[in-house]
């Protein structure tokens, strides 16, 4: 049986525009569409009540499923109310999720909030790939890529496997930004490209090694390779501006269960939906 994607609501406008972004999803990969709604739990509304939905819950989860079938009537969605906490209620359906899809901030938070507590919590946590569309919508222009961010020295499997896969199903090419740190004699902005040049094409060659095999699994996928000298934060974030998705990985480790400042940047300037892609050793345990 095909896992669901499933994406988290909660009556907010963020929230209607993950389902419906996760309802393309959901058909583009022919995968079920699972809605999940969170309440707080209460000693009388159990799982195992036979009492009827908190009317804010059906109204919620009625709203979406309404949208859903007028805009995406291809879509198979199923909505569902769990009684939990927001974190635990979302990192669980993960569980048993393909893909989970939420808004980067839901109703609560403060305005100029780009990312809320609840998908910080989710994105770091879930055992499943998380995308995270941004609270303030997309950058204007062309969204032609799929852009996947990567250390050449240790890439992350399964965040190019996702992201190949992405590019392949989307019919899109694949960039993939590789961030390097030149010597301290390089960055003063006077030095020259010639003396640039060696560092440079060093770079690039690991990251073409990196992506040989990918390159020969996915024979169908346009890559454009991108060694960018300085911050990976702001090369990813200037990256998405064109991009429909941009994708990160998720270390196991020592660093479970937080993300590192690289993915702390993008999530919070991002012009894109941002995919957050847990490692195989964590998706295992």
């Amino acid at each position: 049986m095909y896992l669901p994607v499933v994406v988290g609501v909660d009556g907010s406008p963020d929230g209607l525009a993950a389902a419906a972004w996760a309802a393309r999803e959901a058909v583009a990969r022919d995968r079920p569409l699972r809605i999940v709604h969170a309440a707080a739990l209460m000693p009388h509304l159990l799982p195992s009540s036979p009492r009827p939905l908190p009317r804010e819950g059906a109204d919620v989860l009625h709203e979406v499923l309404h949208e859903l079938a007028v805009q995406h009537p291809d879509a198979q969605a199923h909505a569902v109310e769990i009684h939990d906490l927001a974190t635990a209620a979302l990192v669980a359906a993960a569980e048993d999720a393909e893909l989970l899809v939420l808004g980067a901030r839901g109703a609560g938070g403060f305005e100029g909030l780009r990312v809320g507590s609840v998908a910080l919590h989710v994105a770091t946590r879930a055992g499943c790939p998380t995308v995270l569309l941004p609270a303030y919508g997309t950058a204007a222009g062309p969204k032609e890529q799929i852009v996947v961010g990567v250390d050449a020295r240790d890439p992350a499997e399964a965040a190019l496997d996702f992201a190949f896969s992405a590019a392949q199903r989307d019919h899109l090419p694949l960039r993939v930004v590789h961030a390097w740190a030149p010597p301290p004699g390089l960055r003063d902005p006077a030095a020259t490209q010639r003396e640039r040049a060696p560092w440079l094409a060093r770079e690039q060659c690991l990251l073409a090694r990196a992506l040989a095999d990918w390159q020969s699994r996915y024979p169908g996928v346009q890559v454009l390779q991108d060694a960018e000298a300085g911050s990976a934060g702001r090369a990813l974030v200037e990256a998405s501006t064109k991009a429909r998705l941009l994708v990160l990985g998720r270390r196991a480790g020592p660093s479970a269960g937080r993300l590192g400042p690289v993915a702390h940047a993008v999530l919070h300037h991002a012009s894109c939906p941002v995919a957050v892609v847990p490692g195989q050793a964590e998706r295992a345990t």
